[in-house]
């Protein structure tokens, strides 16, 4: 009986010294937890003992903080890609609107000018400033992301003549002949305000990137699936296709370093709203954005 009582005394003690060393680690586990979050450094949660248990803990507490270390960080490379890409956009839209400004001032100094070639360097530069705009409208509402869809049927097939219609001048202005290929009838449950900016976007990609001709077509692929193709020819061949999403891919000109992944990644953005997909595609001398819309749930 004797011998029990010593063996139970021994194996109590020791399990209130392996608790002890427990809640010791705890404490420094938490203690390191403490100042981790109340200061930048780069330290880890650490631990005095080598118990399995404590170490796969102090092991998922690092991975988890050098995980929100590199979203941080990553979260701030953002933030200086918005600043920068806002700061060019700002540059775009104050350039045009300088200019159109200068010309309105000569043309009330010296009624007797010319209006005409000044009237129509005046509608070019605001077209710009619109053209930026609506950029910078189209990226707030994706930064929101506060707005709730207004889902109802839509009649594709008429919304992108329409759309193609009001851009004729424009288009024509350009140089380019567009060959609509449109299946009429289609409809498509979805919203009408973000389909539309989703077009309105790609032909103003168009009027930007397009050289002498376009096409677009409007197919329904299967009972749930339509498909719309915006197609065009480029003057030079279209590089780093895999990037053209990037909101931040830029490149690099005389004037200014030009975000050139924006508006595509408005179109990604607002067709994923959408449920549907986006793919570009180039080749040789042919840009390609192929989008895929998915009936909603009835």
């Amino acid at each position: 009986m004797f011998a029990i009582i010593i063996v139970l005394s021994l194996v109590c003690l020791l399990v209130t010294i392996l608790f002890s060393l427990v809640i010791i680690d705890l404490r420094r586990i938490l203690h390191d937890l403490d100042y981790i979050n109340n200061h930048e450094t780069n330290a880890d949660v650490t631990s005095n003992t080598n118990f399995p248990l404590i170490r796969r803990l102090t092991a998922g507490i690092n991975l988890n903080i050098n995980a929100m270390r590199k979203l941080r960080i990553r979260q701030v490379e953002q933030e200086k890609k918005i600043h920068q890409m806002l700061m060019d956009l700002t540059h775009d839209i104050k350039t045009p609107l300088t200019v159109a400004t200068g010309y309105v001032q000569l043309l009330d100094r010296k009624p007797e000018a010319s209006a005409k070639a000044s009237l129509s360097r005046i509608a070019n530069n605001l077209c710009s400033v619109n053209y930026y705009l609506h950029y910078l409208m189209d990226f707030n509402l994706i930064q929101e992301k506060t707005r709730t869809l207004n889902r109802k049927p839509i009649d594709v097939s008429t919304l992108l003549k329409t759309e193609l219609f009001d851009y004729f001048d424009q288009l024509s202005a350009n140089g380019l002949k567009v060959k609509p290929k449109i299946s009429e009838g289609i409809t498509l449950v979805t919203d009408e305000t973000l389909l539309r900016r989703i077009i309105q976007n790609l032909i103003g990609n168009w009027l930007k990137y397009a050289k002498n001709q376009a096409s677009l077509s409007l197919i329904r692929q299967d009972a749930n699936h339509i498909v719309m193709i915006f197609t065009n020819d480029t003057v030079e061949p279209v590089r780093n296709v895999e990037q053209l999403a990037d909101r931040f891919y830029t490149t690099d000109t005389a004037r200014t370093t030009q975000s050139v992944g924006l508006g595509l990644s408005i179109v990604q953005s607002l067709t994923t709203t959408l449920s549907g997909k986006m793919a570009i595609d180039a080749h040789n001398h042919t840009f390609t954005v192929k989008l895929t819309f998915r009936e909603s749930p009835k």
